[in-house]
């Protein structure tokens, strides 16, 4: 009885949170919204959007809306005759099919001047067979997530803990009190892996001239323990940790220790923000060659100051937490 109890009861925690797990809000824009003279795609860019996935455009009522297009009408920023636009300031689209979708303000003319809009592609859902051939996952969009733990890995590792979970309730029914030290282990040794990202500077294009670094930046989240890889040609250019002045002057300290093997990876050890820049040259100056990141605690630790509003890759490792800590709790109740 106990065995078929616990079975059910884990299995009812899997149906309640997995599903919160698998889908993922994004916020568009972020803290900007959704709003004129905004970058959409660099915000995209790196983003891994799958069906049943959210996008949320947030926004003054009245002042904005967003039309649904197709490519033409992204491009000549043209709504479609009888369309009907969302008009809300909180309006949510669930991405129901995979393939590319493009949005756009059909206020005025904010999508012409303001380049108000955006494109996306939607993958097909985790483990779910494409219909045809998708955009390659790797190395492509590893590289261009700009990370090695993407949010597909976080939603596999969420249902990893889970069916790890039911089957310790149903092997070990009598011993509900050993599982649930079994399961901190596990969580333990597998989530720290999760909670870290690998950020690839620059996505594709990777440490080089030209090329907007704080775009490129803007809409990710870094905590303590993520990482920053900077990969270039080896003496084409070097990699800098400098303080504010440092950033704003485009001078290397008077004891530089460059890093220069052009694969420079930087684990980023504590809170606050951090500048790094290219020190051949005049790189930094006339190429831009430069970055500026706010590392913010891990999550779970105090901060010392208020923090910017958690992104959806937040949401997502909060669920990873909770499933196998629900199931653990449950495991105490029964034992």
């Amino acid at each position: 009885m106990a065995s078929s109890q616990l079975f059910i009861a884990i299995s009812t925690v899997a149906l309640i949170f997995l599903p919160s797990v698998l889908a993922t809000d994004f916020f568009v824009g972020d803290g900007n919204g959704w709003r004129i003279n905004f970058d959409y795609q660099a915000w995209a860019a790196g983003k891994e959007f799958r069906v049943g996935d959210k996008l949320v455009f947030k926004y003054p009522e009245g002042a904005h809306n967003v039309h649904k297009v197709d490519v033409a009408g992204f491009q000549n920023c043209a709504a479609p005759a009888g369309s009907q636009a969302l008009v809300s300031g909180n309006d949510v689209i669930t991405l129901s099919s995979p393939g590319k979708k493009w949005y756009i303000c059909g206020v005025g003319k904010h999508c012409e001047v303001g380049n108000q809009k955006l494109v996306i592609t939607v993958l097909p859902q985790v483990g779910t067979p494409a219909s045809s051939p998708s955009p390659s996952p790797a190395p492509a969009s590893a590289a261009a997530a700009g990370r090695t733990i993407t949010s597909a890995s976080l939603k596999f590792y969420g249902w990893m803990l889970s069916i790890l979970g039911i089957f310790f309730f149903i092997t070990i029914p009598m011993a509900s009190s050993h599982f649930f030290f079994i399961v901190i282990v596990i969580v333990a040794i597998t989530v720290p892996s999760v909670l870290a990202t690998e950020f690839i500077v620059g996505d594709d294009s990777g440490w080089t001239n030209n090329f907007d670094y704080q775009a490129w930046a803007d809409g990710k989240q870094f905590r303590v323990g993520d990482k920053l890889v900077f990969k270039y040609s080896e003496g084409a250019h070097t990699v800098h940790r400098v303080n504010g002045t440092g950033f704003q002057d485009c001078s290397v300290p008077a004891s530089p220790e460059a890093l220069t093997t052009g694969n420079d990876v930087i684990t980023l050890s504590s809170p606050g923000r951090k500048w790094y820049i290219c020190g051949v040259g005049r790189h930094c100056e006339v190429g831009k060659q430069k970055l500026a990141i706010t590392v913010l605690p891990v999550e779970g630790a105090p901060a010392s100051s208020p923090t910017p509003t958690s992104d959806a890759d937040a949401s997502l490792k909060f669920h990873v937490w909770m499933v196998p800590m629900v199931a653990a709790l449950i495991g105490m109740l029964f034992s």
